[in-house]
This record gives C-alpha cells, sequence and structure tokens, in this order.
C-alpha cells in the first residue's frame, strides 16, 4: 500500500470514528502519565532541569557578568607587565618540541612564575564574559586565532593563543580604544564560575587569561559589517597548573648540566620556582 493510500484510509477512519462518538478529535482531553513508576524518570527530570539551566546560563542582561575587581587577591601581580612577557611565554611551544635555545628555555621560567602567580587568584564568584577584538598580521602569533577558528569546527577544543590573552569586560570599551584592525574578529569568551583569572579596572575593566587557556568553539560567523564573531567557552582545567609542567620541568633536567651557562642559569630557575609549587 503507499503512503497516500496509508494517508487517506487513515483519514477515513479519523473521520468515521469522530461521526460514531459524537466527539471532535481536537477537543478530546489530553491522558495522564504517571511517569514516577518509570525506571529513568528521575534522571529524566534532572536532565530537563539541567538543559533549562544551560539553556539561561549565558542569556541574562550583559551587566550581570561583569567580575568583582574588588574581591581580595583578583588581580595576578605581573598583571600590567604580561603583555611584554607574552613573547617569551610563547615560545613554551617551542620548548615543548624539544627545541631549547636561549629564548625558549627562558620562556620556560617565565610561564612557571606566571603559573605561580595564577594559581594564587580568588576564583571568579560568578559567570563572567570577556570580549576580545584582534586582527591579521604578518606576525605569526597575531594570525594564529583566525587560522585556529577557520580550521575548527563548532564544539572543537581550540587554543588561540600560547601566551596570555587579554580581553574587556564589556563590549563597549573595544570601540571606546578605537580598535581600527584589519579584517577583524571579535571574540566573546565565556567564563565560567571558578575560574582563576586576572580582573583589574584598568582601561574601564579588564580581564587577563591563563597562558594557553583552552576553550570550546561555540558558534562562529560574519557581521554585516564584515568582522568575524566567535564564542567560546573557557575550559576549566583540570588542575590549578598547566598539564605541560611536568614537560618542562623534565625539560630543565635534562639542561641543569648545560655548557651554554644561561640555559643552564634559566634550566635551575626553573627546577627552583618548580620546587615550591
Amino acid at each position: 500500500m503507499t503512503l497516500g493510500k496509508i494517508g487517506t484510509t487513515l483519514g477515513k477512519e479519523i473521520i468515521a470514528w469522530t461521526r460514531t462518538s459524537g466527539r471532535n478529535l481536537l477537543a478530546t482531553r489530553p491522558v495522564k502519565v504517571n511517569i514516577a513508576s518509570l525506571k529513568l524518570a528521575p534522571q529524566l527530570e534532572g536532565d530537563v532541569v539541567q538543559i533549562s539551566k544551560q539553556a539561561n546560563r549565558w542569556t541574562k542582561n550583559p551587566d550581570e557578568y561583569i567580575p568583582n575587581c574588588k574581591i581580595s587577591n583578583s588581580q595576578i601581580p605581573s598583571h600590567h607587565m604580561v603583555a611584554g612577557k607574552n613573547p617569551d611565554i610563547r615560545d613554551v611551544a617551542d620548548l615543548r618540541k624539544g627545541i631549547v635555545e636561549d629564548c625558549e628555555m627562558f620562556g620556560g621560567y617565565q610561564a612557571i612564575k606566571l603559573d605561580k602567580e595564577f594559581a594564587k587568584l580568588t576564583p571568579l564568584e560568578k559567570d563572567c564574559i570577556g570580549y576580545r577584538i584582534v586582527g591579521r598580521s604578518n606576525t605569526p602569533y597575531r594570525n594564529m586565532p583566525f587560522n585556529v577558528i577557520e580550521n575548527a569546527k563548532i564544539g572543537d577544543t581550540v587554543i588561540l593563543d600560547e601566551g596570555c590573552a587579554y580581553a574587556f569586560q564589556q563590549e563597549s570599551l573595544i570601540s571606546l580604544n578605537n580598535y581600527n584592525l584589519k579584517n577583524p574578529m571579535l571574540e566573546i569568551i565565556r567564563i565560567p564560575k571558578g575560574a582563576r583569572v586576572s580582573r583589574n579596572m584598568e582601561h574601564g575593566g579588564e580581564i587577563l587569561m591563563p597562558r594557553g587557556a583552552a576553550y570550546k568553539l561555540i558558534s562562529k560567523g560574519t557581521t554585516s559589517n564584515g568582522k568575524i564573531k566567535v564564542v567560546l567557552e573557557y575550559i576549566l582545567p583540570k588542575s590549578k597548573y598547566p598539564e605541560d609542567i611536568g614537560q618542562i620541568q623534565k625539560i630543565a633536567e635534562q639542561h641543569i648540566n648545560s655548557t651554554d651557562k644561561f640555559t643552564q642559569k634559566c634550566a635551575q630557575k626553573i627546577l627552583d620556582e618548580i620546587s615550591s609549587l
């Protein structure tokens, strides 16, 4: 029997039922089903509540996602200096690959010192959102966010910067600071409660992410004026310290007796910093 005939037959049966019963199908009372006895009922109910909470988690008024910068120990001591340290910190990516030169080993030392500062921060008291805008450049690390986003799919885990990324606490602050960038990309960064990020009221309200922060890519698209717009959610680390600390320690141990005095000195500093974790 074809689908058309099945539909016609079913339709005739429904019409016949309404005529003989004297009741309209659309006016029929819904039947109440007791699901309490179902084996998975509590779990299903819990899932529904959880899904509802997640759906509303990031849809509040933007002002509700601004962190409290007056909380004790909410800013790392080197917050203002990290921009200058970032080039060295980004060299840790090469250090992990086995490239050991002066700048890489020094970058490892700077990274460990910074990790210790972030580990001592007071965790965020609530969910917050940061806003960051970047533009294309001839510098590889500046193009890294674009390259990563272009090759990523929604739901992927991405790392856009091996260093520490600064972000504003309000999207309006981006336009106030006149960021006229070529091929700009706006990053809307969801930062869950409990994250250890550095925050202060510099430039109207600033957030500093830990080095090599990992995010889940929630969405990406292009605005009407050609700006790339991505929504990211910061993935809370499993521990206070980055997972590569053990790897950096092993590399330092391998070069503690290096004939290069600077490399040897940096290796010793790394081990000294790690010993006090």
